[in-house]
């Protein structure tokens, strides 16, 4: 027992002096170089920066997060022809995203993109309606050029009547920073897509397009 309480206390009295030391280091900072002092006093504000750009992966390095330069939605308002006549008419949301992501290594950015889009199919007649889901894009051929985005990639193609096409390629094209036209790969689609046309559709809301801002996104 005694050995216990003679533990206990000298245990105590190391934590005692090493708190009273801290103390004497931050009240008195010329005491010791500013490098040393850094060690031991880690600002908050710099805690969240540091929080808010870095990530730390499995083998301990850190890397920079993404973060959204630009987003865009709007919906689907087109008519799909074949042989001069509207064929379907598609009617629905679609959503863009743009990221830039540092690879800490090389210091180089690379922008990468998202595609949703969830819209309806119907004939002129009002029958054959079924809905299409656009999904899994994914892409890293980003281009801002004017007032135009151009974005290519490959994305999963699901329906509510068990269509599903996988690894389409897909290409965004937003023109005037307000016009979505959507290329649909026809030969992965079988000609379910197949128009002279782009897919038309019309942003409703957009952040960061203008390609000379391209700050985060908050």
């Amino acid at each position: 027992m005694n050995q216990y309480f003679s533990k206990y206390y000298r245990n105590t009295s190391l934590v005692v002096i090493f708190i009273g030391l801290i103390t004497v280091i931050i009240n008195n900072p010329l005491i010791i170089p500013k490098e040393i002092l850094s060690a031991f006093i880690f600002h908050p504000a710099l805690a969240q920066q540091f929080t808010n750009t870095t990530t730390t992966n499995n083998n301990g390095s850190h890397q920079q997060k993404d973060s959204t330069i630009a987003e865009a939605s709007g919906h689907f308002a087109n008519n799909q022809i074949k042989g001069g006549l509207v064929e379907w008419i598609q009617g629905g949301l679609w959503n863009l995203k743009i990221k830039n992501s540092h690879n800490n290594s090389i210091g180089i950015p690379n922008m990468t993109a998202t595609f949703n889009a969830n819209f309806t199919m119907i004939k002129p007649d009002g029958s054959l309606s079924h809905n299409h889901i656009i999904n899994n894009f994914s892409s890293n051929n980003v281009i801002f050029a004017g007032n135009d985005i151009i974005v290519t990639g490959v994305a999963d193609i699901h329906s509510n009547i068990g269509m599903e096409f996988k690894h389409v390629p897909i290409t965004v094209h937003l023109m005037g920073k307000k016009v979505l036209g959507l290329t649909i790969d026809v030969k992965k689609t079988n000609g379910h897509f197949a128009s002279p046309n782009e897919m038309f559709g019309t942003l409703i809301t957009g952040v960061g397009l203008d390609n000379s801002n391209t700050s985060k996104i908050k």
